[in-house]
């Protein structure tokens, strides 16, 4: 067996013209052969080729540069590709090769994964992040990546590198108020939201394992159930080719003692599969305290993790395939303060398979198990900063266990999907509180959720232009086995709170419509209704963050969102452009925010409640462009209103903007090919400012930010890069807790990529 290394374009092009002109040499043409791009002059892989001759018919799928090429001589060519409108040729001995064929994209929609039916045209807000634009950006983590979709943030805007772990929850919209996320975000079809917290562990999520990210804006329990109150993400893995091994790895070392290597492997043999994915990182960290406002007790917030992958398949021809696949994850930080850390351990396994019938459709089932343990410390700072004392310490065991059962099936006219879902979870805080550094209490809390749910789609083409989408979720919430123990160590006294279970039914039906004017112009329109239970974590659990204390509450309902969206997209050739356009309204009933309920000189104490209802009305505006071949553009922009607008315990929060909320995001990407080796790319973003508090009074200024990037291309299967995040030095509020802390400064990396692959 032989190496064989990737072609780049401009030799493909070569050969072409040279097959074309030995061909004339000869009299005749001797084989038809293209290439597949899209309207930024981007190759597509993967494409499927059809050609039908007068003899034979011939199919293929593009090349990683889009290349394809027939035996026959003259025919017809049908070339297809997930996202783009399909495309004839007429094909004449006399036509110049190779062929350059242009696919246009799906107006509105893209077909993508991330909703249940398999290729379902997604008839509302989608934002893709190609494997293209991927490679070329200089964020290191899933969740810095996100953050060229306009909207998108978690709860703090901090990286997720940075951040401590119960603050990653990410939202869109400006649907916000509290760390946990409200938005699903799932990786290779397992959620990457924490069953206990609901935040998000994007470090589980290996960069260069990672084919695209879609981002679905809008209510999305129709589809994931609890948690999809204003979106979902699914990041897809790379595909394992069956006649391939394909190996990639990265690394690079940056400021502050950072550095990172990662690396997957894709192989196949017969009927069997390997994906084995993995990558490390750590870095010493910056003090994220304003310097305005240090002390002795503040230290540099530190990280580092290490993840693994493995996944074996095999398959059963064309009828289906088995799996198991198996995750282990650890890191540790330190939070800012020299007493203050955390650590995660998690393990996960899952099982699977698929079977595809041509009578009765196509079944799927799952089943998964994860276990986790979340330690943490809390502590209380001095006014000037200069004494630490240690106030909680926590063990939080967690266990969760699920699985579903699919089917997809179509007719003539309609495309249908179904699925019933349970889950598990088990979780309790074990905390030891502190009083002047000694032990003082010990408490337990927590208890048991379980989800079972029901799931229907039907997508029904009325006409060639017009058509519908339907769904509904049933899900059934049971808050079982909840329990607060707590004991004086002094004086040995016990006490206990048995909580009475609950059981909450949330319906969450969609309904949109997609109209295709035309081949460049189309509209949707769509009213969903999603919802979020609360977790344990914000049941049972408090915290601490400076000198902010947040405290549980076990009579939390779920959160209930209503979505109101439409909008449109329109497609220019020349020069190439594309526009997406789009308005919504969301209201929410009892959103989860945490409301301030004392203040003191040393100590601010807040609540989860839920606080009556929310409403966000919006704007959001995308553009590609390709004003010639070698240069790529696009930009985004978000405007939302996020206000409370009714909350009876309290009328002074009515008129209020929801904390964690920017009225104004804007994003924009530039790629520019200089050379065939030579790339330069730039990311920029900005957001208006935001408030830190349900009152309103802790005001987070604006900030624009960017990111560059440049790559050398050694040859075809190794990349020298630079990148530089942060390159105008910004350090931007990202909290106030009320002690100001700001962004990472400005960080320089040199990296190594390798891409190889193997018939």
């Amino acid at each position: 067996m032989r190496w064989r290394y990737k072609n780049v374009l401009w030799l493909r092009l070569i050969l072409g013209l040279l097959a074309v002109l030995f061909a004339a040499d000869q009299g005749a043409a001797q084989s038809v052969s293209g290439i597949v791009t899209d309207v930024r002059g981007s190759s597509i892989a993967g494409a499927s080729v059809t050609m039908v001759a007068i003899d034979r018919t011939e199919r293929m799928t593009t090349a990683d540069d889009g290349y394809f090429r027939f035996d026959s001589t003259m025919g017809t060519i049908t070339v297809s590709a997930a996202g783009f409108r399909s495309s004839i040729v007429e094909v004449q001995t006399s036509t110049p090769m190779p062929i350059a064929i242009v696919l246009q994209p799906a107006p509105v929609s893209v077909t993508v994964s991330v909703t249940r039916s398999e290729e379902d045209m997604l008839n509302a807000s989608i934002a893709v992040i190609t494997i293209e634009s991927l490679a070329v950006t200089a964020a290191r983590t899933a969740d810095d990546t996100l953050r060229q979709v306009p909207g998108f943030q978690l709860f703090r805007r901090s990286s997720s590198r940075t951040t401590n772990p119960t603050a990653q929850g990410a939202n869109l919209r400006g649907v916000s108020g509290s760390g946990a996320s409200r938005i699903n975000v799932l990786f290779d079809g397992l959620s990457l939201n924490d069953a206990f917290g609901g935040w998000t562990h994007w470090s589980r999520v290996p960069m260069i394992a990672v084919e695209q990210i879609e981002v679905f804006r809008g209510g999305a329990s129709t589809f994931y159930g609890s948690g999809g109150l204003s979106g979902a993400v699914n990041i897809v893995p790379l595909a394992r080719n069956d006649k391939r091994v394909i190996f990639k790895a990265e690394t690079s070392a940056a400021e502050r003692d950072t550095a990172d290597a990662s690396a997957v492997l894709l192989a196949s043999s017969g009927k069997w599969g390997l994906t084995a994915a993995g990558d490390t990182f750590t870095t010493a960290g910056y003090i994220p305290v304003a310097a305005s406002s240090r002390g002795t007790v503040d230290a540099a917030a530190d990280s580092r993790y290490a993840n693994l992958i493995l996944k074996i398949e095999r398959g059963f021809g064309d009828a289906g395939r088995v799996f198991v696949r198996g995750n282990t994850f650890g890191e540790r930080r330190r939070n800012g303060t020299r007493l203050t850390d955390n650590r995660t351990d998690f393990r996960q396994l899952a099982i699977g398979g698929d079977l595809s019938t041509r009578r009765y459709g196509k079944f799927g089932i799952r089943a998964f198990g994860e276990w986790q343990t979340f330690d943490q410390t809390f502590t209380s700072v001095s006014a000037d900063r200069s004494q630490e004392t240690l106030s909680r310490s926590q063990r939080v065991p967690s266990r969760a266990f699920g699985g579903s059962v699919t089917w997809r099936g179509r007719t003539a006219r309609n495309e249908f999907a179904a699925s019933g879902e349970l889950l598990v979870v088990r979780g309790h805080s074990n905390e030891i509180g502190y009083s002047a550094g000694v032990p003082a209490s010990i408490t337990t809390s927590g208890g048991k959720a379980t989800d079972a749910a029901l799931f229907f789609q039907d997508k029904f083409e009325s006409t060639a232009k017009l058509t519908f989408h339907l769904s509904g979720r049933f899900d059934l919430r049971m808050n079982s086995q909840g329990i607060a123990l707590s004991r004086m160590l002094s004086t040995g006294a016990l006490s206990q709170i048995t909580y009475a279970d609950r059981r909450d039914l949330s319906l969450s039906p969609r309904i949109a419509v997609v109209y295709d004017l035309n081949e460049s112009t189309a509209f949707y329109a769509s009213y969903a209704r999603a919802f979020r239970a609360p977790t344990l974590n914000e049941l049972y659990r408090g915290f601490r963050v400076g000198n902010v204390v947040t405290e549980a509450n076990a009579s939390l309902k779920p959160e209930r969102s209503n979505t109101i969206e439409g909008g449109a997209s329109h497609t220019i050739r020349r020069p190439k452009v594309v526009l997406r356009a789009g308005v919504f309204s969301t209201w929410i009933d009892d959103p989860i925010v945490s409301v301030t309920t004392s203040v003191t000189g040393s100590l601010i104490t807040r609540q989860r409640q839920n606080v009556g209802t929310t409403r966000t009305r919006g704007f959001e505006a995308d553009v590609e462009f390709s004003p010639m071949p070698r240069l790529k553009l696009n930009a985004g922009y978000q405007a939302v209103g996020p206000k409370i607008t009714k909350f009876p315990a309290d009328a002074s929060l009515v008129g209020k903007v929801l904390p964690q909320t920017a009225r104004h995001n804007f994003t924009s990407q530039a790629k520019y090919d200089l050379n065939r080796r030579l790339s330069l790319s730039a990311q920029v973003r900005a957001a208006s400012s935001q408030f830190d508090d349900d009152r309103n009074t802790l005001l987070l200024r604006s900030y624009l930010n960017a990111d560059g990037r440049i790559s050398y291309k050694v040859s075809t299967s190794i990349e020298l890069f630079a990148g530089v995040e942060n390159i105008l030095n910004s350090r931007y509020d990202i909290g106030r807790t009320p002690v100001l802390t700001v962004a990472s400064p400005r960080s320089v990396r040199l990296g190594l990529r390798v891409n190889l692959s193997r018939r």
